[in-house]
């Protein structure tokens, strides 16, 4: 019996999965696929994490769409990433990402929130609208000054280690404040917070 979380390498490209790889612990149970009658006949889960190679292998996403994607290319786009993600990617970035990256990456994902890049975020933020925002907006009140000035700057697309940096706390206390805002919120990932404050702020 297999573990019930699979980290799929999806490319045709040897030196994709070599770079991939090296974010991957030891123990953790990989799956090299490289043709694309393989990505046809592969038994995808939902739990399994897919490292997808867009570039080359674009035309064969719904085939692995049931599991958690992450899309990456080597020539990142806004919109494209904007578009992948209402499709039900759950990650998009740079194929030659660095391994600390890309683990990071792999890590969000498994715990079932989405990953982007800053300038990614900054787009969808600009770009989209929240169903029941009048209702969700109210909320903001709940949240501590400290937490609203957290979530403003997540609203910017900043990362929690320059949060941290500009409001001189530690990255810790970062996560803590946006985990309880997420909380009094009722959201779940950073996105939806980012949206949220600048949609109140505005």
């Amino acid at each position: 019996m297999r573990n019930s979380l699979r980290i799929i390498f999806v490319s045709p490209n040897q030196l994709l999965h070599n770079q991939w790889d090296k974010a991957i612990d030891l123990n953790k149970e990989v799956t090299n696929i490289y043709r694309e009658e393989q990505i046809i006949e592969f038994d995808f889960s939902e739990e399994d994490i897919v490292l997808f190679d867009f570039d080359n292998l674009g035309e064969f996403l719904d085939d692995v769409l049931k599991s958690k994607v992450i899309c990456l290319s080597s020539q990142l786009d806004e919109l494209k990433g904007y578009k992948l993600l209402k499709e039900g990617i759950k990650g998009y970035g740079n194929s030659y990402m660095t391994p600390f990256n890309l683990k990071g990456a792999i890590s969000v994902i498994k715990s079932g929130k989405l990953w982007i890049y800053p300038e990614l975020m900054n787009f969808i933020i600009e770009h989209s609208t929240m169903p029941n925002l009048d209702k969700k907006s109210k909320k903001i009140e709940l949240l501590s000054s400290r937490e609203l000035d957290v979530a403003k700057l997540v609203s910017k697309g900043l990362t929690n280690k320059a949060i941290a940096f500009k409001l001189d706390i530690t990255e810790r206390t970062v996560k803590a404040h946006i985990s309880s805002a997420f909380n009094r919120l009722e959201l779940k990932d950073r996105v939806s917070l980012g949206i949220l404050v600048k949609e109140y702020l505005t």
